[in-house]
């Protein structure tokens, strides 16, 4: 995928004019959390069977200044500023690096969007998607390049090539429930846990997990609280089939003592091996969960849905 061929070059000689009067141009680009079907957007699971992933975009953030006066200094702020032609890129993550968040996908959207404004959100999000696969030999799925540009609570199919990008209305009440809690450091590069997913290609699990993501889809659109987390919970436990190096002893007994404070489910963010977890309080036990995680000086962070996807910031 080239950066010109979108047709945008005249618009970005304004933007290059804007620089040279000492406008920089800033963006940003949200976290996301996955509640089920990661892994069958990965190939070559995706190209056999098509993928269902449920996530939202959060409002914790990558950042993208680019100026003329800036050099790059990082292996992804030396491959945008080449395709930007002049200038450099200075990108900054909200979070620490394999946290599980997404974050690697959400830099590289806020800086395609930095330097080339005008395109799409498709073109921004596969534009994406290609540099971390082809150019960075990062492995991953496509969902956190859709999660990083189109923002909101979304439903992700992807079949033949192409993704079907389905925008839900988080309920209130779901959104109170959900909460981030950090479980470890990874010791485990994600590329590696993926390598030995993609080696073992459990096909009977990752069917299983795309049809939780439906599932869980379903129960949103009803409002069935009771039933999301109990799907969620099970998409945990599926997503442990994938490979041994998902969970450790130290994710697997935080989260059974989530679940004696309070948690109805939870969910390891990203590839595994650490970071943070995505936990439900029980719907009928709400503030539960929270209260007896501050008594316990167990640090975690409220989930806020971000609704506006990757944009230009003052």
């Amino acid at each position: 995928m080239h950066p010109r061929s979108s047709g945008q070059s005249g618009h970005q000689g304004a933007v290059l004019k804007d620089i040279v009067r000492g406008v920089e141009i800033k963006t940003k680009a949200p976290l996301r959390i996955t509640f089920a079907g990661g892994g069958t957007d990965l190939e070559p699971y995706l190209s056999d069977y098509g993928s269902y992933v449920l996530s939202a975009a959060i409002k914790m953030y990558a950042c993208a200044i680019y100026s003329l006066d800036y050099s790059p200094q990082t292996q992804m702020e030396q491959i945008l500023s080449r395709m930007a032609g002049r200038g450099g890129l200075r990108i900054i993550n909200d979070v620490y690096p394999m946290s599980g968040l997404g974050g690697s996908a959400s830099c590289v959207v806020a800086g395609i969007k930095a330097i080339y404004p005008s395109l799409t959100k498709e073109q921004i999000a596969r534009m994406g998607f290609f540099i971390e696969r082809n150019i960075m030999s990062v492995a991953g799925g496509n969902q956190d390049y859709y999660c990083a540009t189109y923002g909101n609570f979304l439903f992700l199919v992807s079949e033949g090539g192409n993704t079907e990008v389905t925008e839900l209305q988080m309920s209130p009440r779901l959104s109170r429930l959900l909460l981030l809690a950090y479980t470890s450091i990874r010791s485990m590069d994600g590329n590696d846990i993926i390598k030995d997913q993609l080696t073992r290609y459990n096909v009977k699990a990752l069917h299983h997990q795309k049809q939780i993501a439906k599932g869980m889809r379903d129960c949103a659109k009803q409002g069935d609280l009771a039933g999301f987390g109990k799907l969620m919970n099970e998409a945990w436990h599926c997503k442990k089939e994938f490979s041994p190096l998902v969970s450790n002893s130290i994710i697997d007994a935080f989260y059974t003592k989530a679940l004696s404070l309070g948690a109805i489910a939870g969910q390891i963010m990203g590839a595994g091996g650490g970071g943070y977890m995505l936990l439900m309080e029980d719907p009928d036990r709400e503030g539960e969960l929270r209260h007896n995680l501050t008594t316990q000086n167990i640090p975690y962070h409220n989930v806020e849905v971000d609704t506006d996807g990757v944009r230009a910031i003052e």
